[in-house]
């Protein structure tokens, strides 16, 4: 056994895992499939020398290791910022998390509602996305927002998604632990009796979020690593018994492989094995950014902000400048603009035929003055930016990882896309530093276990 470790996907968790098996002597391959590394956490830099993260990307843990981890990566090129995140709901910006202003903000009829939701509780008859925030919200809150925007967000019915995916969504968008949202009795008790929370974001001094990765990349290959962008996985050799020897690229490359760790597409890995119609199908849901620079500077001041309405043709938009004012044009704004869609549907296939209804949209919100205010305009399709958890995706999971660990003894997945893991960076970098720690302790024992035994997250799958 020579060491050699073969990591599908140069995003963050598979450059961390990268970072921490070179420094320990190892020279990785990581093998990205995009021209760039990053997967979703990289930055796109124009000739407008705006910088854009794919969405509102930024550092923010409550685990001393990762911060740590973090603060020695990026060194000195780290700045600490405050939250300011926001919802758009009748009409309003209004504070996210809740606060007493967006209870006020509520029609005196829909307060009511919600108040009669606290004293005649709904209990979930089903592991739905939709019993589980009726129980847990109401009705009346149910159907003003969490609905309409996770029904557009995601183009599938809150009945056939997963309690998994408000839990996690929950959890995303909150971000502060110190906001209870275990109820809207819990919520309303934050409100009322907390201080809204101070929440602090790390974030590169400079360039975006994408530096984290940069930093990483560069150490790896200085340690002796490799790193291949615009590549895909072809081919495993296997031997007897499962055990993938070698990677074979799209480039006709054969790389030896004692070991593969893989944070890539789900869907990718059952070509690969030439999976039966019986091995359960995944699936995910992608994203198209509209990145404009325009004129003058938007007075709304949030970081990103959710627009919640079912006819609101955009998810969510975030504000570069109010990360970090180094990455945009002195004198301009920089607008992220989220429409989540399905690979193959008409916004991934022409994104440019709707620039004219985003442009419109950015007026109807008062964040464009006017349409001769836009400067510049870019289109980034992004796959596979979140996994759609169906109500039946427990089972399906479960019997793909199954099939995984059957398939191949020295194969693991890593990440978000490959453990299909509703996380933020700061998850996939606890879970790598995990996975590093469990196998280099058996590489130094000269024992390596199976794939699922480096398996580290914190969603449980359990029947």
């Amino acid at each position: 056994m020579n060491g050699q470790v073969v990591i599908i996907g140069a995003g963050v968790a598979g450059l961390t895992l990268a970072d921490r098996l070179s420094e320990a002597g190892l020279r990785p391959v990581l093998i990205e499939c995009e021209d760039r590394i990053g997967g979703l956490a990289r930055s796109f830099r124009y000739p407008n020398n705006a910088i854009f993260d794919i969405g509102p990307h930024r550092f923010h843990t409550d685990d001393p290791v990762v911060h740590r981890y973090i603060e020695t990566t990026l060194g000195d090129n780290l700045i600490t910022i405050d939250r300011n995140s926001q919802l758009f709901l009748f009409g309003k910006y209004l504070p996210w998390p809740i606060t007493l202003k967006n209870v006020f903000a509520l029609p005196p009829t829909m307060m009511i509602r919600a108040a009669l939701d606290l004293i005649v509780p709904h209990r979930a008859a089903t592991e739905s996305f939709e019993d589980y925030i009726i129980e847990k919200y109401g009705r009346t809150l149910y159907r003003a927002f969490f609905k309409p925007y996770t029904e557009k967000f995601l183009d599938y019915t809150c009945s056939n998604l997963h309690r998994d995916w408000a839990e996690a969504g929950v959890n995303r968008a909150t971000i502060d632990k110190k906001v209870d949202t275990s109820s809207l009795g819990a919520l309303i008790k934050s409100v009322l009796f907390s201080k809204n929370p101070q929440t602090k974001f790390l974030y590169p001094k400079t360039g975006g979020c994408g530096t984290f990765c940069d930093v990483l990349a560069e150490k790896v290959r200085a340690r002796g690593g490799r790193i291949l962008t615009g590549a895909q996985v072809k081919e495993f050799a296997v031997e007897a018994g499962g055990k993938i020897r070698g990677v074979l690229t799209s480039s006709g490359e054969e790389i030896a492989a004692d070991y593969v760790f893989w944070s890539g597409a789900l869907d990718a890995l059952r070509l690969l094995g030439q999976a039966s119609d019986d091995v359960p199908r995944v699936h995910y849901i992608s994203t198209v950014l509209f990145n404009y620079l325009v004129s003058g500077r938007i007075s709304q001041g949030f970081q990103w902000c959710y627009f919640g309405d079912a006819d609101m043709e955009v998810d969510r938009i975030s504000v570069p400048r109010n990360f970090n004012p180094d990455i945009v044009p002195a004198g301009k704004e920089a607008l992220c603009i989220e429409v989540t869609c399905t690979e193959g549907s008409d916004t991934w296939n022409d994104p440019f035929r709707y620039d004219c209804v985003i442009e419109s949209f950015l007026l109807h919100a008062r964040l464009l003055k006017s349409l001769d205010h836009v400067d510049d305009m870019h289109v980034e399709r992004v796959r596979r930016t979140y996994p759609l958890y169906a109500l039946n995706y427990p089972r399906k999971i479960r019997g793909l990882f199954r099939w995984v660990n059957e398939t191949w003894s020295n194969l693991a997945l890593i990440g978000r896309t490959g453990r299909f893991w509703y996380n933020n960076m700061d998850h996939s970098i606890a879970a790598s530093l995990r996975v590093a720690d469990r196998f280099l302790a058996d590489y130094a024992r000269g024992s390596l276990a199976r794939g699922e035994a480096y398996a580290a997250e914190d969603r449980h799958l359990e029947a």
